[in-house]
């Protein structure tokens, strides 16, 4: 967020000393070509912190609460009277991305999409590969052990599913270094720390095999598939453990890269059961705003501008959310 920050100050300070040195025609080719820079840049250096720090900032507008504030900001600069249209659809915006029937009706078509016969009749599998990225916080003060995030439940499943194979696969962790942490190669990769909790979740370190690098879906793919190639089981049936609402975006990208028999193994699922039955206190409550809603519709809106992208690279079919 500070460096975020930072660079909306320094991008509104260049605007305005350009904007009163340069004539307005080629301060207008100006912003073009640095839109087109980013945007070659985006493609070929996805991962560079300049880049992602600048889509954070582009991309703001166009996600719910980016959307919300810019409408409403332009609604204080004209005045409330002109603006009535403006207030209106903030408030539905914000309304209706924070309602839970929207958001799980909305993160239904991405996680529904992954849960097919395949998958749930597939018990055994030569290697499983945990897409860890994010799902441990380190032990560093003021905690004392690791800690695991909203999307630590992958680490459980992989276990689970490890125990329950009986076939003694491969567990392939991949997840890079931490962003702004300090210390030693061994501290700052979390695939270590994923490493040490499945160790204590009963599978044995000799069969976890660390991937260190991966920081994205693309990076992870090729990397594991290098791993799996070289033990030659890369054709062989392959569980991915990730979260359901990004596994279908996961599972064409690791098929893309040469392991086409990859079968995805959601879970954290935002949504119930195809077709559970609610009672009349939970179907009146599902329209009732919510922050846990809120941030559940950023994830699934900021999933379909990731597979835009994953699209145009060519690393995925197009599919629509």
């Amino acid at each position: 967020m500070t460096r975020v920050l930072l660079w909306l100050l320094i991008a509104v300070i260049l605007y305005n000393l350009f904007k009163k040195v340069i004539p307005k025609e080629y301060f207008t080719l100006l912003g073009g070509l640095f839109l087109f820079g980013f945007i070659v840049v985006a493609f070929f250096s996805p991962n560079n912190d300049v880049v992602s720090t600048i889509w954070e900032v582009l991309s703001f507008p166009l996600k719910p609460v980016g959307a919300t504030i810019v409408l409403l900001s332009f609604a204080l600069r004209q005045g409330l009277e002109k603006s009535k249209n403006q207030v209106l659809a903030a408030l539905l915006i914000l309304l209706i991305a924070s309602t839970p029937f929207f958001s799980n009706l909305l993160a239904a078509t991405t996680e529904q999409a992954v849960v097919t016969p395949e998958a749930a009749g597939a018990q055994t599998a030569s290697a499983i590969v945990v897409l860890g990225q994010g799902t441990t916080q380190p032990d560093e003060p003021p905690r004392t052990q690791i800690q695991l995030t909203d999307t630590g439940d992958r680490i459980l499943y992989a276990a689970q599913l490890y125990r329950q194979s009986g076939n003694n696969p491969l567990v392939v962790v991949s997840a890079g270094p931490r962003p702004n942490l300090q210390g030693t190669q061994e501290q700052i990769v979390e695939a270590n720390d994923i490493r040490a909790l499945l160790v204590q979740f009963g599978v044995p370190q000799t069969r976890i095999v660390v991937e260190p690098t991966g920081t994205n879906l693309r990076t992870s793919a090729e990397e594991v598939e290098d791993i799996l190639r070289d033990r030659g089981i890369a054709d062989n049936r392959v569980f991915l453990v990730t979260s359901a609402y990004n596994s279908r975006r996961a599972q064409q990208v690791f098929r893309s890269v040469g392991l086409t028999n990859v079968i995805a193994k959601p879970t954290g699922f935002f949504t119930v059961q195809p077709g559970s039955r609610s009672t009349v206190d939970q179907w009146i409550a599902s329209f009732i705003p919510s922050v846990e809603s809120l941030a559940i519709t950023t994830q699934i809106v900021e999933e379909f501008y990731t597979s835009v992208y994953y699209y145009l690279r060519g690393w995925q079919t197009p599919t629509i959310i």
